[in-house]
């Protein structure tokens, strides 16, 4: 194997197959990067049997091959070595890096049990701007469950009917869901991928632009976008059927600014307890919602917010980290508060948007 490429491009894929290698991994081959030389380009490839990428960089090749490296140890050479051009060369079974300035002699890994990416047919599949996937992906990803005591818990929910694309995350405390328009495709069957996963998903496309394609089947999702190939195994379980606790009807309801609100909370997370509790009163008289944090230990605050307010006043307490992450999906001026009074939950929209709803559960204290 030799090849001579850019700098900057090797190392940037690099980083790229870096973010998915199984650092603790009892095969050594999955903490390795595969570089693949031939024609005209060098393929990388890592995975971690969960999820998979294959980047490819233009380079001038004058000696195909196959070889697998660690990633980290790539990455950090790469990351300090100065010069435009770096070339390389199999010798026996240590790869030698060159740059301007810079050389380095890379220890090999046996490659022949390196897994294959799967590729999904293209049979099943459905478009959507990029923009929207990234939309619908990370408004929902910070509500799955981090406990693998249930797995289909620690993921997101893709699904699609009316031409709409449909993701939702929960941890049973707390529930968004985003719906986004598709460019192609009109219904696709419920589709479980690890929340994870799909944080790495945003991270690939997030900077990409026009229309991006999704495959899948029963097992694997994936997708082309620019040089990147990405697939990820998909969780086999069923999704909570969670529209039957979304209440249908309200006895209260409050509109209030974005900013305030968002404001009120990290300020009030200062004062917040290790439940991190923060009181909320809605009071329709004063046309204001009062919000508080107390912690024995530092002292106490209340924030008052002017409201918009309809129908039954009433005090509950959540958790503020909830709240606030309620509101990273929210773009809009106003956020509309629904709910039905104590021991109940609140369900939070954007006033002038209906396609995202975030439901939080009150806390018992």
């Amino acid at each position: 194997m030799k090849f001579e490429c850019a700098t900057n491009d090797i190392l940037s894929a690099s980083a790229l197959a870096a973010r998915f290698v199984e650092r603790r991994a009892n095969l050594p081959v999955l903490a390795a990067a595969l570089m693949v030389a031939e024609k005209g380009r060098l393929i990388l490839r890592a995975t971690n049997l969960e999820c998979g990428v294959e980047v490819v960089v233009d380079a001038k090749v004058s000696e195909g091959g196959v070889v697998a490296v660690p990633a980290a140890v790539l990455v950090g050479f790469l990351q300090n070595a100065r010069g435009k051009l770096v070339s390389a060369a199999l010798k026996g079974e240590v790869l030698k890096l060159e740059t301007e300035r810079a050389s380095a002699s890379l220890k090999t890994i046996p490659h022949d049990d390196f897994p294959v990416l799967p590729k999904v047919s293209a049979s099943s599949s459905f478009t959507l701007k990029v923009a929207d996937l990234v939309r619908a992906l990370r408004s929902v990803t910070h509500c799955a469950s981090t406990s693998a005591v249930k797995p289909e818990l620690q993921s997101v929910l893709l699904s699609a009917e009316g031409g709409k694309l449909i993701t939702a995350g929960t941890d049973s405390f707390r529930l968004a869901e985003k719906t986004v328009p598709l460019r192609a495709g009109t219904s696709v069957p419920n589709l479980l991928l690890p929340a994870r996963n799909a944080t790495e998903l945003i991270r690939i496309i997030e900077q990409g632009s026009g229309d991006i394609e999704v495959y899948y089947n029963e097992h694997q999702i994936s997708t082309h976008t620019g040089s990147v190939y990405y697939t990820s195994r998909l969780i086999d379980g069923s999704f909570p059927n969670y529209q039957q606790i979304v209440p249908k009807s309200f006895t209260t309801e409050a509109v209030v600014l974005r900013e305030d609100l968002q404001q009120a909370l990290k300020s009030l997370s200062v004062f917040s307890d290790k439940f991190l509790q923060v009181s909320f009163t809605i009071d329709p008289g004063h046309k204001s919602i009062l919000l508080s944090s107390r912690n024995p230990d530092i002292g106490e605050q209340t924030t008052t917010l002017r409201a918009t307010i309809s129908g039954e006043g009433f005090t509950i307490n959540f958790n503020s980290r909830y709240l606030a992450d309620s509101l990273q999906a929210i773009s809009g001026e106003s956020v509309r508060l629904q709910s039905n009074g104590p021991g109940k939950p609140i369900l939070i929209k954007d006033a002038a948007d209906e396609s995202y709803f975030y439901l939080a559960m009150p806390m018992n204290r």
